[in-house]
């Protein structure tokens, strides 16, 4: 008996379905299995941000840049134009009420200072408390404080200072140098430090530094038979 090859369902049986899980079956069997039913997800978008949040941010942004901006120009002007450190000249100096006895040291120096400052292009020079002090072979013998003041471009200012000590305390060697330099040559050698924290300003901007001004070897004529004199030459600048 022959069979026939390509057999076909019994008349009155439905015909069996071309898929393995029809449709419906299959979106059962997907909610079974994740426990939602099927959905077509569609792309997500980022949430949009409220128009006041931007305007902020860029304001921000705006600001930022603004600042980064000005630091890069003043860079390059402090590079290009640095800050000149001020001149100081001694003007004027005077010695009176002189005395070196029995190791002690009495005296008062009267002096005038001229602070000049050469900057052109920096708006204005600020300086903070001053120490001004006067010193014989590197051992202080008296000192004061000028009061902070500001210059303008090319300024030109002049102090009165007055440093004095009586009966201070001297080493026997450093009173004899003062007696021996006094009697050979008629004049003493002294010298004037003065110590301040200056400021250029330029602006919103301002570079600060220390300035140290040494005036060395200001010889005074002081006789050994007078207990006052001046000094000798003209005005003299000190270094900084």
């Amino acid at each position: 008996m022959q069979h026939d090859p390509n057999p076909r369902p019994a008349t009155g049986y439905p015909y069996p379905y071309p898929y393995p899980n029809p449709p419906q079956q299959q979106a059962a069997a997907t909610a079974s299995t994740t426990g939602y039913p099927y959905q077509n997800h569609n792309p997500d978008y980022p949430p949009q941000d409220h128009p006041c949040v931007v305007l902020a941010r860029r304001i921000c942004f705006v600001f930022m840049a603004l600042l980064i901006t000005l630091a890069l120009i003043f860079i390059i002007f402090s590079l290009v134009v640095p800050p000149q450190s001020p001149y100081v000249y001694i003007n004027s100096l005077s010695l009176s009420n002189f005395n070196v006895s029995n190791n002690q040291l009495s005296g008062k120096w009267d002096l005038n200072l001229l602070f000049h400052n050469p900057n052109s292009k920096w708006t204005s020079l600020h300086y903070d408390t001053s120490l001004c002090s006067v010193y014989y072979d590197r051992v202080s013998l008296s000192d004061t404080r000028l009061p902070p003041f500001d210059q303008r471009k090319r300024d030109e200012t002049r102090f009165n200072v007055t440093l004095s000590v009586s009966g201070t305390y001297l080493e026997g060697e450093l009173a004899d140098s003062i007696a021996k330099e006094r009697a050979s040559k008629g004049n003493v050698d002294f010298n004037l430090t003065m110590v301040s924290r200056i400021t250029f300003r330029y602006g919103a901007f301002h570079r600060s530094r220390y300035l140290r001004v040494y005036c060395s070897d200001v010889a005074f004529a002081v006789p050994a038979t007078s207990s006052s004199g001046n000094m000798v030459g003209f005005s003299k600048r000190c270094k900084s």
